[in-house]
């Protein structure tokens, strides 16, 4: 988060990660307590959960070109920067 953040907004970007972690946080257990819910079975709710855990990885390791990202984030800031002025 940290590297492809652009330049001069990192608040605004790391406030965006923290609204998006709150929400995560508020719907991924009631999602897990429905797997329950259905299926009588405490357990049943950990394989969604690695699927989830390991399709994400599989997503930002192969999905996302960190070089690209930082180039495209500085040429973001400044063409926001130059739309400020």
């Amino acid at each position: 988060m940290a590297e492809l953040s652009p330049p001069g907004f990192d608040n605004m970007f790391f406030g965006l990660f923290g609204l998006s972690n709150r929400a995560s946080s508020m719907v991924g257990p009631n999602v897990i307590q429905a797997i329950i819910d259905k299926t009588g079975n405490n357990w049943q709710g950990f394989p969604f959960l690695v699927a989830l855990c390991t399709s994400a990885s599989l997503v930002i390791w192969f999905g996302v070109d960190v070089t690209k990202g930082r180039r495209d984030a500085v040429r973001w800031a400044n063409a926001q920067r130059g739309h400020l002025r």
